[in-house]
């Protein structure tokens, strides 16, 4: 085992760390033409230009870099970077060196390797098709086109995705322009940049004639022009006397490729612009701009060399003239017989200018009027990622650009300009699905028959955006929704450029970003931007919809952002046009006939998320129809037309943006809204029913003819909505959106409520045992006519299940085909599935007749899948895939043939289950149905492709499951039929009652509102969470019923090619109140000894806080998303996993650090199965408890006065790391305190008591008393002396001073005009004679014990020339206690006077009066 482990260690090391992007076939239809991606530096040199070595031996990554501050604390780290910056922090994009990440990290960054999307398509291939009337009877688009006129214009839709080539005339028209006629387009990608900065100065005299130039001229440029006598042409001078001309190429295909954004080449051939003297290429300024295109693969790489003129203007350039022979040879040079001979001639080719419609560089090459070769289309705006234009290209001067600069499409100065590639196809397909015009005719099946290939909305208008890279979406959606960058900030600019935001694509490594589905930073912002006024009162949001992915047939398998709540997420279904088209035809196992469809696909993926709102929306087709492709052949003798086999949900989420355009351009035409909520209700309301389970299908498929006649009131259709939804998603996703820092990517914080979002699904929030919920549905009549609608709860019920075993029989020769290595599957008739009853009642036809779906599964073991003798983990794997076909024995021979068949559905994937859905099987089915049990003739390596050795015989079990649709016992309801007038809307009210005995995990059904033309689906789900008690064990104890999503048990779903969403996910959810709590232990459990789980335990937040599968240096180093991947490889896109066990065979231990109280959730993914049955019962046994070594009580610390004034405040200090409660009482009352701050002034005047007291976590608490006395009244000053009176060499000041709380000194203060400050005297005699005359004034100041403080002044003027009066009994050296005791001795004084005069008197009155 540890040299197996050893193996797989260097294995992983080798392959690059990223989801990949390219597709593939699930199961038996996988590429097997697995090709190396390391070639030889030699192989991708041009014949046009010499590029010095390309080494990627530094190993050059893309890192996303978060942090505080601003990107200026990178420091010298980088060479500037692509930036967002604001007051709260920074998010970068860098391109480095691996082995500089360690010094990100050692700054306190946190830094993720930045990766390639993933891309929801399970084929794309360049030689594929498309028929109309396919897409037109499964979307009903072209019944909406001829009945409605209704095609989609007006509508603008965003194609985040690989670019867009717009090559094809079936795609040309689809182009969005501005009100110039400039093409909108965006590259936050970069790659799109091409550099024409080498100049090449022309000596033409006034009468517009070229001369050569002396030799002593001197032209400031990179070479000249010359004229070639006897009219030999003109050229630029390249070769330069054999030294040839260097210049920088910008390199498309960076940092995938090559170690820097810029080649250093040189070009060795002359390059004629002109025929004779007069006749040339006009340049305005006689300088000549050119520049080299280089992009593509790096295998068979376009190199075009470009010409740049001022046509028009001096100095102004506007001409864009690329050689597209020269490019044409150069690129198919290895399918012709020696050296290219190029002509290096742009006088025979195009002139390009910006605006005026012809921005596509296509070739003829062969001149039979058919385009040959593109290299993209003009006019994109790229986002100077890398800071080429600033940095490398020394055009500063010019341009002014900076880094991170969204640049114009054309610099004007000449130095570059912008174009729009697509190189996988995927972005064209996305594109094509939606807009292509259908006039073109495709040859599918190399027969004479041709078809035409017509979109959902083919006068919808595109915006392509290439986004290949994770950190390339948050700009891309920011500007498609209408929002301008400036470098610091993302503002609104008052109007969306895209009504409709298109995403096929995903990202399956949740873990990375430490946050589940739904709560992440990217299903954040798509919830806010689908919200009219979020981010500005004028926003009026966007629509956004979003593959849901091709990680089935698993449950939870959605990832980011498709769990967005708001966002529309779309799953796939079957069309098998596929058959007989290229790799498909003569393969017997795919049967003759292309006639069925509609039903689910095995890899869709499927909800709940885990906030356990219904997911996926709406269905699609995803398996398989055709697009317009790009018109590039690879070789002059390619003979296929331009259109490709699309397939997955990559295609499923473009056929329902098309659709939602049909929708806005009716609601536009009926002047009625179109914000986002209500084009998806209608969608939802008008999808048609697949009849299977509420996470598997949504609401349905969607059908876009009743989605127009609801809005134009025809067909009895009618719409279905609640409000509660969106308050229960409200409630959960509130703190994570307020929390997410919108400023760390250039936001404003927006204003975000769910509340008043209306939503067609009704999700009941997150209940209790036992409780009950309940919504009021509105039901709109658009129609003129009364509606009766009746109301019925439903849910899916399993009525049959039947089972057989055989042992499969490997390289069958079929009896039709009989070729060599073309094999059969093995037929067994699904009647040998059923009961005896059932086959003597129909032999041909034994499937219940009430069966509304059909799930069929094939399951075999873990040693039978995997040959575990092998000292390499997964090094030799082998399948079996699954098929269900209707049989018409044709010649009655009772012998089946290949083109007796007709394909209904399969089922493949590498791992122990299969599994295929039928939609009402009985009506699918006009003959006898058979399975078909294809075993993969060869045996497969996880991490290189074919071992190149045979498949042997293994034993299989099929299972059969028979469903119907049952009364949802759950749901009560008060009307079970309701009448609607015309125009108008009615109510319904639904209640959930849920059970007392319910455990945790997420309940779903429908209810179904039906009228005699039209029936609604309603998607409905739940969450019950269990109250958790301290060091009260916790156990779930699972077992087998079903093979529909359930909460005891896990399918087999792992899926060795898959991606890391791939296999079965449950969620659970626990209700921490309890605050003392702080861990939690948790034991998963289960059957089989080659079943193995990953579990993450989640905060409130949806936060990851805990795992069985820690990443250690794996994580830390190499961006792993948990200890028990494999990563990608040569063979899978990322869905292998190794058995990491922890505990034992059957069961893992975690703990879990609990840190705050609310619900937590407990996530479980089944990474590998063992197969001997279909599911695998779950056991889950768990303990809150609280663990700690802290018996040191809280301390509670106060620091204030004992007099507080008004506006004073108490803060008190508690120190204490587990603090639970804190409560403050004064004078015996509770007070409620904000933030740790009590506030005095409602406080009456006088003595109060604090009392606070403090208790942890743990129990542990301290209790401490305060005394204090409150004193808000001033003290009250009286001034006695004269004001603004005049002195001459003395001035009296006398004050009169009262107060309760006045302190012993320092209570009076007299600040005189000479600096000197008087204490504590209220009568005081200052000596004026020293200061000149002039005016003066006294400062007094009182202050009391609450330092509650009043101020007054004394104004007098100074004039020597006046005496002053005399000087009053009193002196300067006055105490406080002889100016207390002067009023006393004043008064004795006052009544000896005037007792002494009463004596006197008397004494006069007693002497007699002389006559």
């Amino acid at each position: 085992m540890m040299k197996s482990v050893l193996v797989i260690i260097s294995i992983i090391l080798i392959f690059p760390l990223m989801s990949e992007s390219f597709s593939y076939f699930n199961g038996d239809m996988a590429n097997y033409n697995i090709e190396n991606n390391d070639f030889p530096i030699e192989n991708i040199n041009s014949n046009i230009i010499h590029f010095n070595e390309i080494s990627n031996e530094q190993k050059i990554k893309r890192y996303l870099v978060f942090g505080t501050g601003s990107t200026a604390e990178l420091g010298n780290l980088i060479h500037k970077p692509y930036s967002i910056s604001s007051s709260n922090g920074f998010f970068s994009i860098v391109t480095v060196p691996e082995n500089t990440l360690s010094i990100f990290q050692s700054k306190g960054f946190h830094v993720i390797e930045d990766f390639q999307l993933d891309f929801h398509s399970k084929y794309i291939s360049k030689d594929n098709v498309s028929q109309v009337s396919t897409i037109g009877n499964i979307a009903n688009s072209e019944l909406v086109h001829n009945l409605y006129n209704v095609t989609g214009k007006d509508v603008t839709i965003a194609i985040i995705d690989t670019g867009v080539d717009f090559s094809n005339p079936d795609l040309q028209h689809s182009l969005a322009r501005d009100d110039e006629n400039i093409p909108i387009m965006l590259d936050p990608d970069g790659q799109g940049l091409i550099l024409t900065n080498a100049t090449f100065a022309a000596n033409i005299d006034r009468y517009g004639t070229i001369k050569n130039f002396t030799k002593s001229a001197n032209h400031n440029s990179t070479s000249d022009v010359y004229v070639k006598p006897r009219s030999g042409g003109v050229f630029l001078n390249i070769e330069q006397e054999g030294d040839g001309t260097s210049l920088l190429v910008y390199n498309s295909m960076f940092p995938m490729f090559g170690s820097t954004p810029l080649l250093n080449g040189t070009l060795n051939d002359d390059m004629k612009i002109g025929n004779d003297k007069h006749d040339y290429i006009e340049s305005k300024s006689g300088v000549y701009h050119l520049g080299v295109m280089y992009q593509g693969s790096p295998r068979q790489p376009q190199v075009v060399p470009v010409l740049v003129v001022d046509s028009k203007e001096a100095g102004f350039y506007d001409t864009i003239i690329p050689d597209m022979s020269t490019s044409w040879q150069d690129f198919t040079k290895n399918s012709s017989n020696g050296k290219p001979e190029f002509d290096f001639d742009f006088t025979d080719d195009v002139h390009h200018v910006i605006g005026d419609g012809n921005e596509f560089l296509v070739y003829d090459y062969d001149d039979d009027g058919k385009f040959d070769y593109s290299v993209g289309t003009l006019g994109a705006q790229v986002l100077d990622i890398y800071g080429v234009i600033e940095n490398e290209s020394e055009i500063d001067d010019s341009f002014g650009a900076i880094n991170g600069t969204l640049l114009p499409p054309i610099d004007r100065d000449g130095q570059f300009f912008g174009v729009m590639t697509d190189v996988s196809g995927h972005g064209t397909s996305s594109a094509g699905t939606i807009v292509s015009k259908g006039q073109q005719e495709y040859d599918i099946y190399n027969n004479t028959k041709k078809f035409n290939i017509r979109g959902i909305a083919p006068d919808a208008k595109i915006i392509p955006v290439k986004a290949l890279w994770f950190g390339d979406i948050l700009y891309g959606w920011l500007w498609s929704a209408g929002f301008d960058n400036d470098d610091v900030e993302w503002t609104f600019s008052g109007k969306p450029r895209a009504d409709i935001i298109s995403n096929s694509w995903g990202v399956s490594t949740f873990p990375n970003f430490e946050y589940a589905p739904g709560f992440d930073m990217l299903s954040l912002v798509m919830t806010t931007l689908s919200i009219p006024n979020s981010f500005s009162d004028d926003y009026p949001g966007v629509l956004m919809v979003s593959s849901a992915g091709n990680s089935g047939h698993g449950y939870g398998t959605i990832g980011l952002p498709n769990a967005s709540p708001l966002g529309i997420s779309v799953g796939a279904t079957t069309n098998n046009i596929f058959v007989g088209y290229g790799p498909f035809k003569d393969e017997p196992r795919f049967g003759n006939s292309t006639k069925y469809s509609d039903h689910v696909v095995d890899f869709s993926s499927r909800g709940p998320t885990l906030i356990g709102d219904p997911k996926p929306d709406l269905m699609s087709i995803g398996a398989y129809s055709f697009t317009p492709a790009t018109v590039t052949k690879p070789s002059p003798d390619y003979n296929q037309d331009p259109f490709s086999m699309f397939g997955g949900t990559s295609m499923s989420a473009p056929i329902v943006s098309g659709t939602a355009a049909l929708v806005m351009e009716s609601l536009n035409n009926n002047a009625e809204p179109s914000d986002p909520s209500q084009v998806k209700n209608i969608l939802m309301s008008t999808a048609n029913d697949m009849n299977n389970d509420v996470f598997t299908q949504g609401s349905g498929m969607v059908n876009s003819l009743d989605a127009v006649r609801l809005v134009n009131g025809e067909g009895g259709v009618f719409q279905v909505y609640t409000y509660d939804s969106s308050k229960n998603l409200d409630s959960i996703l509130q703190t994570p959106l307020n929390n997410l820092n919108y400023t760390s990517i250039g936001m404003s914080t927006p204003s975000i409520s769910l509340e008043n979002i209306p939503n067609t699904s009704w999700y009941g929030g997150r209940l209790n045992a036992g409780d009950t919920t309940s919504t009021t549905f509105k039901i709109e009549n658009p129609t003129n006519k009364t509606l009766t609608v009746k109301i019925s709860p439903e849910k899916l019920t399993l009525i049959e299940n039947f089972t057989y075993d055989g042992i499969t029989e490997p390289h069958l020769q079929d009896s039709y085909y009989n070729k060599s290595k073309v094999y059969r599957p093995n037929y067994i008739p699904l009647g040998n599935l059923t009961s005896s009853e059932l086959i003597l009642e129909n032999p041909t036809m034994p499937i219940p007749d009430d069966s509304s779906l059909l799930v069929l599964n094939a399951n075999f073991s873990f040693d039978n899948f995997m040959n575990q003798t092998n000292p390499i983990y997964a090094d030799d794997l082998k399948i079996s895939s699954l098929y269900l076909y209707d049989w018409k024995d044709k010649d009655e021979n009772s012998e089946i043939s290949s083109e007796e068949l007709s394909l209904v559905n399969r089922g493949g994937s590498w791992g122990t289950v299969q599994e295929l859905r039928v939609t009402e099987p009985k009506k699918h089915f006009d003959n006898q149905p058979v399975i078909g049990i294809y075993p993969v003739p060869e045996r497969y390596s996880f991490w290189g492709g074919s071992i190149q050795q045979n498949s042997t015989s293994h034993d299989y079990t099929l299972s059969a499951s028979y469903f119907k649709k049952d009364i949802w016992q759950d749901v009560s309801i008060d009307d079970d039929s309701i009448t609607v007038p015309p125009k108008q809307t009615a109510e319904v009210f639904v209640k959930i009652k849920t059970d007392d005995e319910q455990t945790t995990g997420v309940y779903d059904g429908f209810i179904k509102f039906e009228s005699d033309l039209h029936a609604i689906n309603i998607p409905v789900s739940y969450v019950i969470v269990e109250k958790i008690q301290k060091d009260i064990p916790f156990t779930f104890i699972g077992k087998n019923n079903d093979v529909n999503f359930g909460n005891e048990y896990v399918k087999g779903a792992f899926d060795m090619t898959n991606r890391y969403m791939a296999g079965d996910w449950r969620q659970y959810y626990l209700d921490i109140q309890d605050e003392t709590i702080n861990s939690a232990s948790i034991e998963l459990s289960w059957k089989n000894d080659n079943t193995n789980f990953s579990a993450f335990v989640l905060d409130p937040q949806g936060k990851i806080i805990s795992t069985n599968m820690p990443t250690g240096v794996f994580g830390h180093f190499m961006n792993w998303a948990s200890l028990d991947w494999l990563g990608s490889s040569p063979f899978s896109q990322g869905g292998g996993f190794f058995p990491v066990k922890n505990k034992d065979n059957t069961s893992t231990v975690m703990f879990a650090p609990i840190n705050q109280t609310g619900v937590h959730s407990l996530l479980v993914h089944s990474t590998l199965f063992e197969g001997k049955e279909i599911t695998e019962p779950v056991t889950i046994a768990a303990k809150f408890s609280t663990i700690t070594a802290d018996q040191i009580p809280p301390k509670i610390i106060v620091e204030f006065k004992e007099f507080l004034k008004s506006d004073d405040i108490i803060i008190p200090k508690i120190i204490e790391d587990n603090l639970s409660i804190v409560t403050y009482t004064i004078d015996g009352t509770l007070l409620q305190v904000n933030e740790n701050v009590i506030n005095v002034s409602t406080l009456d005047d006088g003595k109060h008591t604090l009392t606070i007291n403090a208790i942890d976590k743990f129990g542990l608490e301290d209790t401490q008393t305060f005394e204090f006395t409150v004193d808000k009244t001033l003290p009250t000053l009286e001034i006695i002396s004269k004001n603004n009176t005049t002195v001459s060499n003395r001035l009296d000041i006398q004050v009169s001073l009262n107060d309760e709380n006045l302190p012993k000194s320092n209570y009076l203060s007299f600040l005189l005009p000479n600096g000197e400050r008087i204490i504590d005297e209220k009568i005081y005699y200052f000596d004026t004679s020293q200061l000149q005359d002039g005016e003066y004034h006294v400062e007094i100041n009182a202050e009391d014990l609450a330092q509650n403080s009043i101020s007054s002044k004394i104004y007098f003027q100074i004039d020597h020339s006046i005496i002053d009066p005399p000087k009053s009994p009193i002196i300067s050296s006055q105490t406080q206690s002889e100016t207390d005791f002067l009023p006393l001795v004043l008064g004795i004084m006052a009544v000896i006077a005037i007792v002494s005069g009463i004596v006197v008197f008397k004494q006069k009155s007693k002497i007699p009066q002389k006559n």
